[in-house]
């Protein structure tokens, strides 16, 4: 029995330092990995009925490739290549002049109406400065930027490879997971379960609220003459699907910006685009799709969108709340399996 017992402790102990060099090793490819299993799940139908149509796996698995392509990569490109030119633009010479024209009439206006002391210069003289410390933060992050983008696509090919074998291979798949995972074949099948349950929700939930919003917000920037209306309404997106934080950090300071610089008319309007429109969507649209598909607890989502971000990038906004989601489950998982006679 003794020997029983170290046996099954030194196995136990070798797998678990193998996992860890292997997580060690891997860690980088784990966007990569529930990109794949994300994607294979949301476009297993679609597969489905390729092969129905086509009767062949590999050819309908190629056609999904090329659907997540244009429907997913090139936006993505796209976004990109729209954010980096309005990064671009705000280190133009113009650009800097109005920061420094608004600044001065914020300091005219504290000192002719509110008789508040400022001088002219307490601020706005440093603002080159500023500007060419940033550009030069922007050039030292360069090599790493490029090192980011060699990653995105070593990451893609990853991505699509596995893909190609998760939705031609998708029984075998889960047949593999049920025999090698730690949990009877019922709890594992309640997991996968759950996973699919958090995925659709994150995907078709929060996420299509945080895309409209974000959608909305920037078609308010286009509406009322605001610069770079991709980017920020990439930025809403992303505020949009954090818990507690939403699109008003973009579009208040935008409304207020307007103002300061007297474009009272666009000010105006943005901010009651912002109120309106934009919150309104979200009072409307969250109550019908959350009944539709259920809710991951705020906290929940908060806490996978901050180790997400951190440790995964934008990619974290999904796999950050999926991991926090299916931790509770195998914890609950384990202490029934386990530790409940």
């Amino acid at each position: 029995m003794k020997i029983k017992q170290f046996g099954f402790y030194f196995l136990l102990g070798i797998i678990i330092a193998v996992a860890i060099k292997f997580y060690s090793i891997a860690n980088m490819f784990i966007p990569a990995v529930a990109s794949a299993c994300v994607l294979s799940y949301l476009f297993l139908p679609v597969h489905t009925f390729l092969v129905g149509r086509f009767g062949n796996k590999s050819i309908s698995a190629l056609l999904v490739l090329v659907i997540v392509f244009v429907l997913v990569l090139v936006p993505v490109v796209i976004i990109f290549m729209a954010v980096q030119s309005q990064v671009a633009f705000i280190f133009r010479d113009d650009t800097i002049e109005s920061i420094q024209g608004a600044i001065d009439r914020i300091y005219r206006l504290a000192n002719s109406r509110f008789n508040i002391p400022v001088p002219e210069d307490a601020f706005t003289s440093q603002i080159p400065e500023m500007m060419s410390t940033i550009q030069n933060i922007f050039t030292s992050v360069a090599p790493k930027m490029i090192y980011g983008i060699t990653g995105f696509l070593l990451s893609t090919v990853v991505t699509f490879f596995l893909l190609y074998y998760l939705l031609t291979n998708v029984k075998t798949v889960v047949s593999t997971f049920k025999n090698y995972f730690p949990l009877s074949y019922k709890n594992c099948d309640y997991l996968l379960k759950e996973l699919a349950q958090e995925t659709r929700t994150l995907i078709f939930g929060q996420l299509l609220i945080a895309t409209m919003q974000g959608t909305l917000g920037g078609i308010g920037f286009l509406i009322f003459g605001v610069r770079g209306a991709i980017l920020w309404g990439s930025v809403m997106v992303l505020l949009a699907f954090v818990p507690m934080v939403g699109t008003g950090f973009v579009w208040v300071p935008a409304s207020v910006l307007l103002l300061i610089r007297e474009q009272y008319f666009a000010g105006i309007g943005l901010f009651v685009w912002g109120s309106v429109v934009v919150g309104m969507s979200d009072n409307i649209l969250r109550p019908k799709i959350t009944s539709a598909l259920g809710q991951i607890h705020p906290v929940t989502v908060l806490l996978g969108v901050i180790i997400g971000l951190k440790e995964w990038g934008v990619i974290g906004l999904i796999i950050g709340p999926i991991f926090i989601s299916v931790l509770l489950t195998l914890i609950r998982l384990f202490r029934e399996e386990y530790l409940e006679e």
